[in-house]
C-alpha cells in the first residue's frame, strides 16, 4: 500500500489516529518514511494530522 492508498483508505474510514507500521527495512517495500511523508503533504490536513510516528523499538501507550 502507498500513502496515497492509505489515505483514501482513511478517507473511507475515518479512524481517529493512523500509527504507520512495517514501511522500512525490506527491499520490496514501495516508500519509506520520507516518500510517506510527501506524499501526506497533498492529503486532507484532517486525514495527515492523524498520523503518529511511534519510535521503532520502544514501547507506546495508544489510547483506542
Amino acid at each position: 500500500m502507498t500513502a496515497r492508498q492509505a489515505v483514501r483508505l482513511c478517507e473511507a474510514i475515518a479512524p481517529r489516529t493512523i500509527l504507520p507500521i512495517h514501511y522500512e527495512g525490506w527491499q520490496h517495500f514501495r516508500q519509506d518514511r520520507d516518500g510517506i511523508e510527501r506524499d501526506l503533504l497533498h492529503a486532507p490536513k484532517q486525514i495527515s494530522d492523524l498520523f503518529h510516528w511511534l519510535p521503532t523499538g520502544s514501547a507506546e501507550h495508544v489510547r483506542i
